[in-house]
C-alpha cells in the first residue's frame, strides 16, 4: 500500500512559525487549518464544491462506541479513511493518521492517543489508495498559479516527486506551462471551473460567511485538489492566510534540464538568475558539508535542517 512520508523534519506552517517564534502566524495558521472541513463544507452546500467529504463525530463517540459511530465501521470498516482529530482549544495539536482501513486507524491508533474525548472533534474523511492528479494553486487578483502531477499528493505537499511536475500560471487572459501536456491542461482547468462562482447573490453569502474575496469570479485562496480513480475532481484544502505568503511569479518558475550527461537537473527554488559553486547536499553529508555564502544549494528535497 503507497502510503506518504513524513518524518519530524516536515513540519507544518503552524509549527513552523512557532518554532520561530512568530506566535501570530502560527495560531492563524492553526485556526485556518482546524477549520478547513467547515469551510469546504460551506462551499459544498453553496456552490457543490466537491470534496473529501467527512463523516464528523465528537472523539467521545469513538470513545465510548456510540450507534452511530459503530455503524459506520460496520459499514465502511476495511476502507482507507484517515482520521483527524481536531481540538476544540487553540492550545491542544491537531492529530491524524491515513494509509490504513478505518478499522486499523481506530483500533490500532486512535486508542493510542493520549487525549480527553470531550476536547476533540473527530473527522472520518475516506481516502483513496492512488490518485489520478493531484495539484496545488492559488487564485489571487493577478493570476492562477500553481503544480500538478500524475499520482499522490504528497509529492507536492512533501516534494517528494516520482512524477513529472507540471507548473502553470492562468492571467485571466493567457496560460503559462512549464511543459506541455494536455491531460494535465484539462484538469487543471477542469478544477478552477470548480472554483467559478458568476452569481452575485452567491458571492455574496460566501463573503459574508466565510470572509471570502474573488477575482475575475474565481474564489481566492490557496487549494489542493485531486482525482480521484472514478475521474472525479475532489478539493482537500481551501485556505484564506497561507496565499498572502506566496508571491506571484513572473515570469513562471520553470525546472533546469540537463544538456550535458555530467549536468544536474532540477525544479528552482527562488524567482531570476544565480551564479555560484554547487554544494551538493544529501542526508549522508548533511552534518558535515561545507556550505557558504553564495553557493547554490542542489538537494533531493529540502526540509527544516536545510535552513
Amino acid at each position: 500500500m503507497a502510503t506518504p512520508v513524513i518524518t519530524q523534519h516536515q513540519p507544518s506552517m503552524t509549527e513552523w512559525f512557532a518554532a520561530i517564534g512568530e506566535v501570530a502566524e502560527s495560531e492563524a495558521f492553526r485556526e485556518e487549518d482546524n477549520r478547513k472541513a467547515d469551510r469546504l463544507e460551506a462551499l459544498y452546500q453553496m456552490i457543490a464544491l466537491p470534496y473529501e467529504r467527512p463523516e464528523k463525530f465528537s472523539a467521545r463517540d469513538l470513545t465510548d462506541k456510540t450507534p452511530a459511530f459503530i455503524r459506520l465501521l460496520q459499514e465502511r470498516g476495511s476502507e482507507l479513511c484517515a482520521i483527524r482529530l481536531v481540538p476544540k482549544k487553540s492550545n491542544l495539536p491537531k492529530l491524524r493518521n491515513r494509509g490504513l482501513s478505518l478499522r486499523e486507524c481506530y483500533e490500532t491508533w486512535f486508542f493510542k492517543q493520549q487525549i480527553n474525548p470531550n476536547d476533540y472533534i473527530a473527522y472520518v474523511c475516506p481516502h483513496p489508495e492512488t490518485l489520478l492528479w493531484s495539484a496545488t494553486f492559488v487564485v489571487n487578483e493577478e493570476a492562477i498559479f500553481g503544480e500538478i502531477i500524475r499520482g499522490l499528493h504528497s509529492q507536492l505537499t512533501h516534494g517528494d516527486t516520482v512524477s513529472e511536475l507540471y507548473q502553470f500560471r492562468y492571467d485571466f487572459q493567457n496560460w503559462e506551462w512549464s511543459e506541455h501536456d494536455p491531460a494535465a491542461e484539462q484538469e487543471v482547468k477542469r478544477m478552477i471551473t470548480l472554483l467559478k462562482v458568476d452569481d452575485s447573490r452567491k458571492q455574496r453569502v460566501l463573503q459574508n460567511q466565510l470572509h471570502a474575496s474573488f477575482s475575475h469570479g474565481y474564489l481566492n485562496g490557496y487549494f489542493e485538489a485531486t482525482v480521484w480513480p472514478d475521474n472525479n475532481v475532489y478539493y482537500i484544502d481551501y485556505n484564506r492566510v497561507l496565499p498572502r505568503y506566496i508571491p506571484t511569479p513572473t515570469p513562471l518558475l520553470v525546472g533546469v534540464k540537463a544538456t550535458l550527461a555530467h549536468e544536474l537537473w532540477g525544479m528552482i527554488a527562488c524567482a531570476g538568475r544565480a551564479e555560484g559553486r554547487v554544494v551538493v547536499v544529501s542526508e549522508d553529508n548533511l552534518a558535515t558539508v561545507n556550505f557558504y555564502d553564495g553557493a547554490v544549494l542542489v538537494c533531493d528535497n529540502t526540509d527544516v535542517r536545510y535552513s
